[in-house]
C-alpha cells in the first residue's frame, strides 16, 4: 500500500529553482534578445519575449515585468541604431515600440493575475490523492509515521476541512429508535 502524500503545497516546475531568480530572468531576456536580433527582417512582433516576459510575471512582480517589456520593447529601436546604415528612428520604429510594449504589459498583467490565482488557489485547496490505507471497521487511517489516526483528524490535518458531528436519520433509528418520538 501507498503511504498517504505529506502535506504539502504543490510547486510547478518553473517556480523552482533557476527559473525563480531575477538574474537569471534578465539573463534569459538578453539571450531572446540576441535571438530576436537574428530574426529583425522575418519577424513582425517579437514573439520570442513572451516566454521571459511570461517567466518573469508569473515568479516575479508586475513592476519588474513591466520594466523587462519596456527594455524588450526598446530593443528594435537599438537594432536599427546599431545595425542600419540611417540609424534614423523614424516616427513608425517608435510606434512599433510602443505598440509592443502595451502588448507585452498586458500579457505581463495577465500572467500577473494568473499566477496571483493560481498561488491563491494551491493555498486553499489541498487535495488528499492516492491510496489511502483505513480501517475496514473504525475507519481509522494510517499515515506515514505508521500511525493509526481517526478519519477526521486525517483530513483535518492534510487540507482546510474543519469537522462538526451530526446524526443522521438512519443511525439516529438504528441507535437511539427507542427515544425517538413516534411518528
Amino acid at each position: 500500500m501507498t503511504n498517504p502524500i505529506p502535506n504539502q503545497m504543490v510547486v510547478l516546475p518553473f517556480e523552482r529553482g533557476l527559473w525563480n531568480r531575477s538574474w537569471f530572468i534578465i539573463l534569459l531576456c538578453l539571450v531572446f534578445i540576441g535571438v530576436d536580433w537574428e530574426l529583425v527582417p522575418l519577424v513582425v512582433f517579437p514573439f520570442v519575449f513572451i516566454f521571459p516576459l511570461m517567466l518573469a510575471a508569473w515568479n516575479r512582480s508586475l513592476f519588474f515585468s513591466v520594466v523587462c517589456a519596456g527594455g524588450l520593447s526598446l530593443t528594435r529601436v537599438a537594432h536599427k541604431f546599431f545595425f542600419n546604415v540611417n540609424p534614423v528612428a523614424t516616427a513608425e520604429d517608435v510606434a512599433d515600440a510602443l505598440i509592443q510594449f502595451f502588448v507585452l504589459v498586458l500579457l505581463a498583467a495577465l500572467t500577473t493575475l494568473l499566477a496571483r490565482q493560481s498561488h491563491q488557489l494551491r493555498k486553499r485547496v489541498q487535495v488528499l490523492e492516492g491510496m489511502l490505507p483505513i480501517c475496514s471497521f473504525c475507519k481509522c487511517i494510517r499515515n506515514d509515521k505508521n500511525e493509526w489516526v481517526k478519519l477526521e483528524n486525517y483530513i483535518s490535518g492534510h487540507s482546510e476541512a474543519v469537522f462538526t458531528h451530526g446524526l443522521c436519520p438512519d443511525c439516529a433509528t438504528r441507535h437511539y429508535g427507542d427515544f425517538l418520538p413516534k411518528t
